[in-house]
């Protein structure tokens, strides 16, 4: 690669691949503007100190990127090569020298961090230990943070970071050209715009706890036990700008969703899974770039971030198979909400709806109080069983049960029974809409065409894309 020409101060141009490529420049030497984005789908991003100015180009063909490193050299005044001196004493001949350039081939790489929560917390622990670590499995060479700052909320990736004594960067960061190889995103929950992506060669990779394209969004793994899901899985993307999760798979691996797990558990478990297959795709990184995955248009759906109405019941559409699941996805905002005599109570302690209603001590309580069969009771409808020690409340198709409520101050079921439900001969639960589709289409989980992960638990795709920028 060679200087096709000395340029003037408003157009630099050059030779690549035999064509000529102009970019426009504003008239100012000290070269802090940002350059025109031409149809020929070339990006060049300039760098460095006042009078002699590294750059760094990417030509994007197709999904191939090449990289092309370059100095601008700019001077006030004539010099001994040549540039002449304008009316405002600023040079306005200025010559450009270009070099192949190519990112890192091969491990350890420079990797810039982005996330926020206990998920994202658990992939920057592995990564930074990792990094400390000596020898020739070592994958990271340096290890930089970015963190959102809020104000009396102490973040833990930043409290992390700030501990380890590591870099850590506010949003948003500016970013200069192959600082950093690879950017790793975890729960990071802020769209990343294309000037930041393109500062990474190879791109960045986000560790999100669904099998794409099921369930993107802000709340993959509330959403994979709210419809009750028996598979789940990591999948490492790489960001696109504009949307979140519509990258192309680098890498995925499938796993079981254990019985009855609630969210914390099976996000500590999704992390500890997650931060493994991260690990992985970035000890196998420059061959996972090669080719392009891009994901099925075909069973896509949508996990948004969930708001406490989603914690109210409603009595007469919900199984009490979809309640327990509402209780165990949502047990980290607040216990499952209803509406008694025009109050808000909490539901709380409930206890394993499947077995009450596999137990025949249910029924006889059921026939004891109502002197009928529980299949014409009414849904919403509540007593307290002295047998099973339990609130019992009828739903769409069986009962649930709670050892507990909240209505001011927590009560223990019993309580609760002598100081309200004596004094109403017919206490019920007032249904309430709370904005989740129970729909057969969701609780089945579709096939994912694009990319058809194997049975065997824990087995994964070798997937290989390029950058998604």
């Amino acid at each position: 690669m060679s200087l096709a020409s000395v340029v003037q101060v408003r157009n630099v141009s050059f030779l690549l691949h035999g064509k000529s490529h102009k970019w426009k420049m504003c008239s100012s030497c000290c070269m802090h503007q940002k350059l025109q984005q031409m149809k020929n789908s070339t990006l060049c991003i300039p760098v460095g100190r006042t009078y002699c100015k590294d750059f760094l180009s990417v030509r994007k063909a197709g999904r191939k990127c090449q990289w092309i490193s370059g100095r601008y050299f700019s001077a006030s005044g004539n010099d001994s090569s040549g540039n002449v001196e304008g009316p405002d004493r600023r040079s306005l001949v200025h010559r450009v020298r270009l070099s192949n350039h190519l990112p890192r081939s091969k491990r350890p790489w420079r990797v810039l961090f982005f996330g926020t929560d206990l998920f994202s917390l658990k992939m920057l622990k592995t990564l930074n230990e990792n990094r400390l670590q000596g020898g020739s499995d070592r994958l990271v060479d340096t290890l930089d943070v970015v963190a959102i700052n809020k104000r009396n909320i102490e973040i833990p990736v930043r409290q992390y970071a700030r501990h380890q004594g590591l870099r850590i960067l506010d949003w948003q960061p500016p970013l200069h050209p192959l600082t950093y190889d690879v950017g790793v995103l975890a729960s990071f929950g802020v769209l990343i715009p294309s000037k930041i992506i393109d500062m990474f060669p190879y791109g960045i990779l986000n560790v999100h706890p669904s099998l794409l394209p099921r369930w993107r969004g802000a709340s993959p793994i509330e959403h994979t036990i709210l419809y009750g899901d028996t598979q789940t899985g990591i999948s490492i993307m790489e960001i696109r700008p504009k949307h979140f999760d519509i990258g192309p798979i680098l890498l995925q691996k499938q796993y079981d969703v254990p019985d009855r797990v609630n969210t914390l558990e099976l996000r500590n478990f999704m992390a500890e899974q997650g931060a493994e297959v991260m690990m992985e795709a970035l000890s196998n990184l420059p061959e996972l770039e090669r080719r392009v995955v891009e994901q099925s248009e075909i069973g896509i759906t949508y996990a948004h971030k969930l708001s406490r109405d989603a914690l109210y019941i409603d009595w007469e559409n919900q199984s009490y198979l979809s309640i327990d699941r509402q209780g165990r996805a949502l047990h980290e905002i607040e216990g499952l909400r209803t509406v008694f005599n025009n109050k808000k109570i909490n539901l709380l302690d409930p206890c394993d709806f499947q077995a009450l209603n596999s137990d025949r001590a249910l029924e006889e309580s059921v026939r004891w109080k109502y002197g009928r069969p529980s299949s014409e009771i009414s849904p919403g409808s509540l007593f307290y069983s002295k047998p099973l020690k339990l609130l019992l409340v009828k739903c769409q198709d069986g009962w649930t049960g709670f050892k507990s409520i909240r209505i001011r101050k927590k009560l223990t079921a019993v309580d609760f029974h002598c100081g309200y439900l004596l004094e109403n001969p017919d206490p019920r639960f007032y249904s309430m809409d709370n904005g989740i589709k129970f729909n057969l289409d969701l609780l089945s989980p579709r096939p994912i065409n694009s990319v058809p992960v194997s049975e065997q638990k824990g087995s994964h795709i070798d997937l290989k894309v390029g950058h998604g920028g």
